[in-house]
């Protein structure tokens, strides 16, 4: 019974993460983006919103490069009509949504594995990261360090002028859609349901103005 439990928790946590996998082929599913800003890693949000990275970490969606993986979430794989023995990691089809910015300026791109450098840089941008919902963070990361550093009051329009993304339905709908191997016309994505659920915390930002 216990096997069978665990078996069926591995099994809805897939099914979570593969919610993510293929995006409308008229938008980059990893996130909202234009051209004009480039993607940094989730790394660089770390430095001032720590609490909430590492709540982000917790998160499938922060997994989500592990289940192109060969032999990971076998079960679930071969419940989608997936090959459990295949490698995943280099689909290009996937990596839309299993990782930030695919396609993109700066975004996630399959490295040289004798390149380390390249290696390193595309680590820091597996699985949904900040950026695949918040938009590629260039020039919003520099601005806000600036508002930290200076601890002045400051306005979201600010950072939305420098590629920060208000977050909306279409953050979630680039990958949930009837692209992904398990979507069901049943249970259509709802947001309204979803933007509370699987979702990093939330802090106040103390020098934001309404």
């Amino acid at each position: 019974m216990k096997h069978r439990l665990i078996g069926i928790v591995a099994l809805a946590s897939f099914a979570v993460v593969l919610s993510f996998w293929m995006g409308s082929s008229s938008a980059i599913a990893s996130g909202p983006d234009d051209g004009k800003y480039s993607y940094v890693g989730s790394k660089s949000c770390k430095k001032c919103h720590i609490k909430i990275y590492k709540s982000w970490e917790k998160t499938e969606g922060a997994k989500g490069f592990d289940a192109l993986r060969v032999g990971k979430a076998a079960e679930a794989k071969t419940k989608y009509g997936l090959d459990p023995a295949k490698d995943y990691t280099k689909d290009e089809s996937c990596l839309k949504c299993h990782t930030t910015g695919h396609g993109c300026e700066g975004g996630y791109a399959i490295p040289d594995e004798a390149d380390k450098k390249a290696v390193k840089r595309a680590g820091t941008l597996l699985s949904h990261g900040c950026e695949s919902c918040h938009g590629p963070g260039s020039e919003y990361v520099k601005l806000f360090k600036e508002i930290q550093k200076s601890k002045r009051k400051y306005k979201a329009e600010e950072l939305y002028a420098v590629g920060l993304t208000k977050i909306d339905a279409s953050a979630c709908t680039n990958c949930h859609n009837d692209k992904s191997p398990t979507y069901d016309d049943t249970k259509k994505f709802d947001f309204g349901t979803y933007k509370d659920k699987d979702m990093h915390e939330h802090e106040e930002l103390k020098q934001r103005e309404e």
